[in-house]
């Protein structure tokens, strides 16, 4: 990868570590502990599947107090928070809609406890990352090809910001109107406890990265 590849890859990296950083941040302000004392001890009742269900589709469309409501261990897990950057924005735009789900299999239910297979297909930000990477690398020899030095390095030989940031827009939007093909599937195991009367997810690392196209 040349320098100005680098450069240009780096900024889908950045913007995603911090957006993370920042998702990962509320999740755990948020984490609030099941009630030790509201247990229900007697057979659990309802489809702990009708719960998956209604979390899946309310991130789907968007509603996060349905979804959070569906939650044994946080009360919001930062979805709602937009990333700073236009940049960023355009790709979680991308990234929401993107979302497909399906049940995968029976749930297995053992006492207070369940797990439900999900097949989880998202916008894949590291797929995201490399294609724009690829196709700004292109761009920039195409546009720079006739140019003057000049008009496209600094004096320490590293390519103008201004340049950059039009191969990388050109480039990004190029990528995101076709997202299919940057997607990718990801089979996830989801936990529930039963809670105060309740089928309840308890969250875990795989579940929270693919909301945000990242993997486990």
């Amino acid at each position: 990868m040349n320098r100005e590849e680098e450069d240009l890859s780096g900024r889908i990296r950045l913007f995603w570590v911090v957006f993370t950083a920042l998702f990962a941040a509320l999740a755990v302000l948020a984490c609030v502990y099941s009630s030790l004392f509201g247990s229900i001890w007697n057979r659990p009742e309802g489809d702990p599947a009708e719960t998956v269900t209604w979390f899946f589709d309310s991130i789907r469309i968007g509603n996060y107090p349905s979804a959070y409501s569906c939650l044994s261990d946080y009360v919001t897990l930062g979805l709602e928070q937009e990333p700073e950057t236009p940049e960023a924005r355009k790709i979680y735009d991308v990234l929401k809609k993107t979302y497909t789900w399906s049940l995968n299999g029976d749930c297995r239910v053992s006492g207070l406890e369940a797990v439900q297979p999900v097949s989880f297909r998202v916008l894949n930000i590291r797929r995201t990352e490399d294609a724009v990477a690829a196709r700004a690398s292109e761009i920039f020899e195409q546009e720079t090809a006739d140019k003057p030095v000049s008009e496209v390095y600094d004096e320490n030989g590293a390519p103008l910001q201004t340049v950059t940031d039009r191969v990388y827009a050109m480039a990004l939007e190029e990528a995101l109107a076709h997202p299919d093909a940057l997607c990718s599937e990801t089979e996830l195991e989801i936990k529930l406890q039963y809670v105060d009367g309740a089928w309840k997810i308890v969250t875990d690392r795989p579940l929270m990265a693919a909301l945000v196209g990242g993997e486990s």
